[in-house]
């Protein structure tokens, strides 16, 4: 840490100041001429990992301050790229990717910085490898083969013959680099392992995993760790802690849920408040810090639900077992008690170690027929039913605070892909929410906002959910593409979550809330975790943190540890010390970790979408137009398959207009709007490129599934 803040304190020196000589440099940072070697060593190390580079005089200089930009390269789909840094956005195309891998820290120089629309960027230089294999498709020669990536990397790689490990012509492959080449050598690896046929979907997913680095199993030193955790609960350990085993506590999930780490609780006292239990699996009794499986979960940062299988942050005797709230059980916990008023106000919040025994495994399909009062499934749970309504009861006020401060409700369709026992898709199904999983999502963001509220008030070192503002820019264009739908933002510094909210809803009655709601949706910043206290824009929420899922996310686990801190007075020096040095780090090694999980969590569905639609070859389906761009009209189906139609191959020209936001077939006038409704017909699903191609019902006659030449 004491480098880090060596690097930090020259940074700012360089910070808009000339180049430095070695010697300048020593003098500036009041290090001793003595250890001219150790300086420069240490300098170096920063040239390396692309903190500082050298100009053409071979004085050190910030990498900005000589037009360079350092950040992260994601490869889309081999086709082009985008550099993201803590702020910007920027588009590297197919030419300009030099041998960079997806994930790995580039630097590159932007075209125009300052200029308007897209900025444009190359890479100069690989500064840290994400990882060192590539998946692809292997192409056998006599003496030599190649192996085509898929996705991943954007160059084929040579294989010497000595290095194909027996692998097959066409099979999928996993390479280990050589060497990433250069401009005038193909990069060269040799065959780590063999997966298989190349579209077999069941191997797409295994190479998906193996290409972002995951696993599904751990290694053997964790596992034993974990099974020699003890499953039964010491009589010592429940009195330390408050005993709520007398409460009927239940958990509500999904059908197929087996980590079950929040129950709940709702009383209804005599003057009106209500009591808000929400007890979490208290998973930091059991992973101490430093522990084998305390590093592998930090590692893993978070849980990831795949389509068919789950790599979990910690292995099944946790996750599934030992802290899992499974019904009728002593389970030990961290509670939130929070005193609400009947406007919804928090009176008090208690935090505490707590014991409990749950009375039912609830599920959201149950809890919803209760609440529309099935007759068969009031009998059956009987014992809390009055329980139940009273929880929608505080429910619905929560949800009227949120509203009233302008919280946004994403209320996006969710596509799930049930599979049969064969890991084929049986049925796309359209997952809803009902009044059980509202009751969740209000409870789980209401203890989130009183455990962050909690600490920020303290003072103590601790992790955020943040959420910022919108950039202004992003805004801006979003306002012009709104302005289609008659939408209008006034102000684009200083916007606040209702304005989107009023137009959601206004979207909701006119029916093209799904296409609002995603236009809306990507032109916000994406939450990440930080140490400071920024708020959460699309909650509208001034505290937020995550505590209610510390089994499948490190995030909840280190709150758990911080509050345990609190829970006991303030932190020693020591702790203070650790926290400090130690959580900017960490947070933003769970945000990257999330990200990667949401990508590899979208691909394996749409791997297995695009498996589905290739029985669809012919099949008509409702469609709403999405979007555009210069060649492509983009549809989503009433099942919500995304798929697109190539205008270049219809008998007529298309031009798309940018200003109108519109495709324009330029022989007959006609334009096609976003939101518009049309049947399709499925004319091609590409498990490589993982795309499914349409062409409008009424011109399938003259589609050629071949591109033209535009006529300008």
């Amino acid at each position: 840490m004491k480098i880090d803040k060596q690097l930090e304190k020259l940074k700012n020196i360089l910070k808009g100041s000339k180049a430095l000589t070695l010697d300048e440099i020593t003098k500036a940072m009041g290090w001793s001429p003595k250890f001219k070697k150790e300086n420069r060593t240490l300098l170096e190390e920063w040239l390396e990992t692309g903190e500082l580079m050298k100009n053409k005089r071979n004085k050190y200089n910030l990498p900005e301050n000589l037009g360079f930009i350092k950040g992260k390269f994601s490869n889309i789909k081999g086709k082009f790229a985008f550099v993201d840094t803590d702020t910007e956005g920027y588009f590297i195309p197919r030419s300009k990717f030099g041998t960079a891998l997806d994930g790995d820290t580039v630097l590159i120089t932007v075209d125009n910085p300052e200029g308007k629309g897209k900025k444009e960027g190359e890479v100069v230089k690989v500064l840290v490898r994400e990882k060192n294999t590539v998946i692809g498709v292997f192409e056998k020669k006599e003496n030599f083969g190649f192996v085509r990536p898929t996705q991943s990397f954007g160059r084929d790689i040579y294989i010497p013959k000595n290095f194909f490990n027996r692998a097959k012509d066409g099979e999928l492959v996993v390479v280990e680099m050589i060497s990433w080449g250069s401009d005038e050598k193909k990069p060269e690896g040799k065959i780590k392992e063999t997966i298989g046929a190349p579209f077999d979907t069941d191997n797409m997913i295994k190479a998906l995993i193996l290409r972002e680095g995951m696993s599904e199993d751990f290694p053997d030193e964790v596992l034993a760790e974990a099974r020699r955790i003890p499953v039964t609960i010491s009589p010592e350990e429940i009195k330390k802690r408050r005993d709520l085993r007398s409460l009927p506590i239940i958990t509500i999930d999904g059908d197929d849920a087996k980590d079950l780490d929040d129950a709940v609780y709702v009383e209804k006292l005599d003057n009106g408040f209500y009591k808000l239990i929400v007890a979490i699996a208290d998973v930091s009794h059991y992973i101490p810090t430093g522990s084998l499986l305390d590093k592998e979960a930090e590692k893993r940062g978070n849980s990831v639900y795949m389509v068919d299988r789950v790599l979990p942050m910690f292995p099944k005797e946790i996750s599934n077992g030992i802290c899992s709230l499974n019904p009728n059980e002593d389970k030990l916990t961290f509670s939130v008690e929070l005193l609400i008023d009947e406007h919804g106000r928090v009176m008090d919040i208690q935090t505490y170690k707590s014991v409990i025994k749950t009375v039912h495994r609830m599920t959201y399909n149950n809890v919803n027929k209760i609440i529309a009062q099935d007759q068969e499934t009031t009998e059956k749970y009987k014992d809390i039913v009055d329980m139940i309504f009273t929880m929608l009861e505080l429910s619905k006020i929560i949800r009227a605070i949120k509203y009233n401060r302008g919280s946004i409700d994403f209320d996006l369709p969710e596509v799930k892909v049930v599979l049969d026992e064969n890991k084929k898709v049986k049925y796309l199904k359209n997952i809803e929410r009902g009044e059980s999983e509202r009751i969740i999502e209000d409870f789980m963001i209401m203890a989130n906002e009183a455990v962050a509220e909690k600490l920020f008030w303290l003072e103590i070192p601790s992790v955020y959910r943040v959420h910022e503002n919108p950039d202004p820019e992003r805004v801006k264009t979003l306002n012009d593409t709104l302005a289609k739908f008659g939408y209008k933002i006034h102000s684009f510094e200083d916007i606040h979550p209702k304005k989107f909210q009023s137009i959601i809803e206004d979207s909701e009655a006119k029916g093209i809330n799904m296409i609002v709601h995603k236009m809306i949706l990507m032109s916000l910043k994406q939450a990440r975790y930080g140490v400071e206290n920024l708020g959460h824009f699309g909650l509208s929420s001034s505290y937020y943190t995550h505590f209610t899922s510390p089994i499948r996310r490190y995030a909840d686990l280190l709150i758990h540890r911080i509050l345990d801190i609190a829970n006991h007075g303030y932190p020693t020096k020591k702790q203070y010390g650790t926290l400090i040095n130690y959580l900017p780090e960490v947070t933003a090694h769970i945000s990257q970790t999330e990200r990667k999980a949401m990508k590899i969590e979208d691909e394996s569905i749409k791997i297995k979408v695009v498996e589905y639609m290739l029985d669809k070859i012919g099949d008509e389906f409702k469609a709403t137009i999405v979007g555009f761009n210069n060649k492509k009209i983009f549809f989503e189906t009433e099942e919500h398959v995304e798929c697109f139609w190539d205008v270049t191959t219809a008998q007529n020209f298309y031009e798309f207009d940018d200003n109108e936001y519109v495709m324009k077939d330029m022989d007959t006038g006609r334009e096609f709007h976003l939101g518009d409704k049309m049947d399709i017909l499925i004319a091609r699903a590409d498990l490589q490129m993982l795309e499914v191609e349409a062409v409008p019902t009424e011109f399938h006659h003259e589609y050629t599934g071949g591109r033209k030449e535009r006529r300008y």
